[in-house]
């Protein structure tokens, strides 16, 4: 029995690199894992360190800030030392993070160039955690015709009726690895880079698929997979960023 396939037309281009890299940070927090909480954990031993020579000045014979050159003053020489090493090890992990952050700006910019817009539709198999009902999903290549769009999500629903769902984790399986390049266009996930709600169907409909830097054409399973906001949010994410470049070009 043949699937009948409803694909979205309205095909999503990023404007620019910036929204590509809102898109992608709109759903793994890389923002506040690279750059804001290394600054934090920058601050929180300046900040021992600041309160351990305000009480050295201020009440040198007092608390655990103490007198540094004092006789007793071991134990505030090693508040000091303790406070000093966190601050190198935090300054450490920031420089990391921030070259880390600058390599994703590079993958961001290979995105914005390489990338192809897929659209996502549930299949009729669902994945259990033992907790709750998790939908799958093929995304399919936008440039294909449907009648290829029909094979491959046929294709798929007959792979998984045999072979069962993969394991947990697994990466995106491409439709040429398993079906041949007759049905390349498509791509079949366990699970969705985006948050999603038990027995739910997503309301993403489109993500971003782009061959990796070090892409090997006899292995179309190594991309990068960017989801596309839902139209309301994307709407207001090129909103915000037109008003930034207005003011930004005054």
């Amino acid at each position: 029995m043949q699937r009948d396939i409803v694909r979205p037309v309205d095909v999503p281009r990023p404007e620019s690199v910036a929204e590509v890299a809102t898109w992608a940070g709109s759903e793994d927090l890389r923002t506040t894992h690279f750059i804001h909480a290394p600054v934090v954990w920058v601050l929180l031993p300046l900040a021992a360190l600041g309160f351990l020579i305000w009480g050295s000045i201020t009440s040198p014979n007092e608390g655990p800030s103490g007198d540094l050159f004092a006789d007793d003053g071991i134990g505030s020489l090693w508040l000091y030392v303790a406070a000093s090493v966190w601050l190198l090890v935090a300054i450490g992990v920031l420089i990391r993070r921030l070259v880390l952050f600058h390599g994703l700006r590079e993958e961001n910019e290979w995105i914005f160039q390489h990338h192809v817009a897929h659209s996502i539709h549930r299949t009729s198999f669902d994945r259990d955690d033992g907790e709750g009902s998790w939908a799958t999903y093929i995304a399919l290549d936008h440039r294909i015709d449907d009648r290829r769009a029909t094979g491959i999500c046929e294709a798929f629903e007959e792979w998984l009726r045999t072979k069962g769902l993969p394991p947990s984790g697994s990466e995106p399986i491409s439709s040429a690895t398993l079906f041949g390049p007759q049905l390349a266009g498509g791509y079949f996930f366990l699970h969705l880079p985006v948050s999603q709600t038990a027995g739910e169907t997503t309301k993403h409909e489109w993500l971003l698929i782009t061959p990796s830097h070090e892409h090997d054409e006899s292995d179309a399973d190594e991309v990068i997979v960017t989801p596309v906001p839902p139209r309301k949010r994307l709407q207001k994410i090129r909103a915000r960023l037109h008003r930034k470049a207005e003011r930004s070009a005054r």
